[in-house]
């Protein structure tokens, strides 16, 4: 059976209504295309309703559309990368194509989804599937050796399936049915240099460098028991003035015990503020709780982290960035989507 990715919007803006509402779609100002039986029609009404787009912005979504509404078949399995928690959404097909106008702005063109897990880590994931879920493109669909079966087995959390040497390092080159993201596959390749090379102490470490990067006084807790603190830090000469702030850092997921105990530390320890920063991602409603605390407590995933980096890695010690070396590239930016 067919795997398909969808992404959540750009910034992640569907992905609650995603999983909360148990489907995925595409946003977009085309009108009901229940009645739409072939691509032509389908072009046709694309174009009428987006005439500026180019060429290959039309054939794009078409597409992508086609996919949503005819392609996609009850069963198959869906994969939603999720840029809210960091984690990835693995569900199945559950019905047919609906146009709905009760999900708010710009989500209407749909298919029901019956999720399976929500709050799957990436790093459970082999690195030629990852490439394709960073894919640039909302709707897509995976054609990598056993991918469903490779995908099924990460989401019970059970050992990754075997794969055939052409399916190894060469998989890397084999993209989804559209080109892939160059920034995206970037991106991943640098997620797994630190996965690989940053674990435990070692991220804690990096996050610290990060935070002295933004001119921030650190103190790195030494490896082993360190009662919750990771990092504290603070501004000024010496590291006292604010804002004051204690780092939790974890490899794997954070869950909401780790967060609300975070919290606390903030209190116990007169901080101004904390920060956890979890490589895995967030489980369940992490990141709907710490809106309460939006002034108090700041959430990094592994996205959150890079970007950090990225803006600072000129400003990292030369030891650093001898053990994670980067360069600045430049790439074609591929057309709108």
């Amino acid at each position: 059976m067919a795997v398909w990715i969808v992404k959540g919007g750009s910034q992640g803006e569907f992905e609650e209504r995603f999983l909360a509402q148990r489907l995925v779609g595409k946003g977009g100002n085309l009108p009901d295309l229940s009645d739409v039986q072939s691509v032509e029609d389908l072009r046709a009404i694309f174009e009428e309703f987006t005439p500026d787009a180019t060429k290959s912005q039309v054939a794009n979504h078409v597409g992508q559309f086609w996919s949503l509404v005819r392609r996609m078949e009850k069963g198959e399995l869906v994969v939603v990368p999720l840029k809210t928690t960091g984690t990835v959404a693995i569900g199945r097909i559950d019905g047919d194509y609906q146009y709905r106008v009760d999900l708010g702005e710009s989500l209407h063109h749909v298919r029901p989804v019956r999720w399976i897990n929500t709050e799957v880590p990436r790093d459970a994931f082999d690195q030629d599937l990852l490439y394709s879920f960073g894919a640039f493109i909302t709707v897509g669909r995976v054609q990598r050796e056993r991918a469903e079966e490779r995908i099924l087995a990460a989401t019970e959390r059970q050992s990754k399936p075997a794969l055939s040497s052409a399916a190894d390092g060469a998989a890397v080159a084999t993209a989804v049915e559209e080109a892939p993201d160059v920034e995206a596959v970037a991106r991943e390749q640098i997620r797994q240099f630190i996965s690989a090379h940053f674990a435990g102490h070692d991220l804690a470490r990096l996050v610290g460098d990060i935070l002295k990067g933004h001119g921030f006084i650190t103190m790195l807790s030494p490896p082993g028991a360190d009662q919750g603190v990771d990092i504290l830090a603070g501004r000024g000469p010496i590291g006292l003035d604010s804002p004051r702030v204690v780092v939790q850092v974890k490899t794997g997921q954070a869950g909401i015990e780790e967060f609300r105990s975070l919290r606390g530390l903030v209190h116990s320890r007169a901080a101004d503020q904390g920060m956890l920063v979890a490589w895995g991602g967030f489980k369940g409603s992490v990141r709907t709780e710490a809106k309460q605390d939006y002034f108090k407590v700041r959430l990094w995933d592994a996205e959150d982290l890079l970007t950090a980096l990225f803006s600072v890695y000129d400003r990292l010690p030369a030891s650093v960035r001898s053990e994670l070396p980067l360069q600045n590239i430049w790439a074609l930016v591929p057309s709108s989507e």
